[in-house]
């Protein structure tokens, strides 16, 4: 168990933090030492053997590497839940030039989709369409069959086959259908492909200069450069640890489209979130719904739909596309051969985005991965490394026993 360390981040020695995609250690030794160790745990709890990590505090402190054969802070992976809030910051940027409203229904732009009346474009990033995630049922197909395509049609029909949710437009719930249909009715509204309209309003914007959204859908080809994809096959959506590693050769990015495709880099991530918490995307008239939140857990209603109860403002609160745990803004996520995390404090600067290259863990494993090196860098928060990395071990897969 790693001891919680009172560590002092020093000056900057090299390169501006947080500018470019290169290895950064400005920080102590003691820090660095500590990072390097709790990777190393999460590494062999996981099944991985990449991962590349970030931790800055402000904007000239900061630890950038990777981790694993040729892997450096410029090394790539897909984004999975971690990058989904590009697409509502296309949204907010949109809407801030006057191209598309908040409250607009999406079915004017999806006039043939059933299930989605009164949906609007707002309640698809706030989490409150009450559209189901699309993934229940999938996760073995996604495991074991990582390179069929999943037309996206497929994805939204399996969420909307268990919609709608109890109390739509009230009720907040985590779904990775509401990601998918705004790609596709911004798509179709704009009459602009995805990738096109991500890199004009969100990553040139935010600096991300290594980041990408698939222009071909039809590609499964390992990206040159990026982390090297592996998992344990699964059934009943449990690894089977019996039969291996797999190493996955080829992917189709399909299974996860707008919920979390972007190819990134983990200085891309700060930098986007750094942009996105601070209200960088669609202006005053957009970006003030970044700093709104409400209880993940909703409350017992009455017939009206008034709560019955004081909300729960202690855990989990959910935003505009992101979580807030803590003082910790940002998503954690999964699909085939990655884990990610990315989380940010907006009032201090602290920000930690970890990558690992084994998805079997999950992406519970990813967020306690990013506590853990939050903790870890003296920050005040409501938990201390040792609670991550206890959380670490109870989330380990396929551990030899003893």
């Amino acid at each position: 168990m790693l001891a919680v360390v009172g560590l002092t981040l020093t000056a900057c020695t090299s390169s501006e933090a947080g500018s470019g995609n290169s290895d950064q250690n400005s920080v102590s030794p003691e820090l660095a030492a500590a990072v390097d160790d709790a990777v190393a745990n999460a590494l062999t709890l996981s099944g991985s053997t990449e991962a590349v990590v970030g931790v800055w505090q402000g904007d000239d402190k900061a630890y950038v590497r990777g981790y694993g054969e040729g892997v450096t802070a410029a090394t790539t992976f897909r984004g999975a839940q971690a990058s989904q809030p590009v697409m509502c910051a296309l949204l907010l940027d949109l809407v801030g030039k006057d191209q598309l409203a908040l409250g607009r229904q999406v079915s004017k732009d999806l006039p043939r989709q059933a299930g989605i009346a009164d949906i609007t474009y707002a309640q698809l990033c706030d989490q409150t369409s009450a559209i189901a995630d699309f993934k229940g049922g999938f996760g073995d197909r996604f495991t074991n069959n990582p390179t069929r395509p999943w037309p996206e049609q497929e994805l939204i029909a399996n969420g909307l086959a268990r919609s709608p949710l109890a109390w739509p437009g009230k009720n907040v719930y985590m779904s990775d259908t509401n990601a998918v249909v705004l790609d596709r009715a911004i798509r179709l509204n704009e009459n602009r492909d995805t990738y096109d309209l991500l890199q004009s309003h969100v990553f040139g914007p935010a600096g991300m200069t290594s980041t990408s959204y698939p222009d071909s859908f039809s590609e499964t080809e390992i990206p040159a450069g990026s982390m090297t994809p592996l998992t344990y096959p699964s059934s009943g959506n449990k690894p089977v640890c019996d039969a291996g590693v797999t190493e996955i050769e080829a992917l189709s990015p399909t299974m996860i489209r707008g919920a979390g495709a972007t190819l990134t880099t983990v200085t891309d991530l700060k930098d986007f979130y750094t942009k996105y918490l601070s209200g960088g995307f669609g202006g005053e008239k957009a970006a003030k719904h970044v700093t709104e939140f409400q209880p993940a857990k909703n409350p017992e209603r009455d017939e009206e739909g008034n709560p019955k109860e004081e909300p729960d403002t202690a855990g989990t609160q959910i935003g505009f596309g992101i979580e807030k745990v803590g003082p910790l803004q940002g998503r954690a996520g999964a699909m085939t051969g990655s884990l990610t995390a990315a989380y940010a404090d907006p009032a201090t600067g602290l920000t930690v985005v970890v990558a690992l290259n084994n998805s079997s863990a999950g992406a519970a494993f990813s967020q306690a991965l990013a506590f853990q090196l939050a903790a870890l860098s003296g920050a005040e928060l409501p938990w201390s490394a040792e609670d991550q990395g206890g959380r670490l071990s109870e989330l380990a897969v396929c551990q030899p026993e003893g």
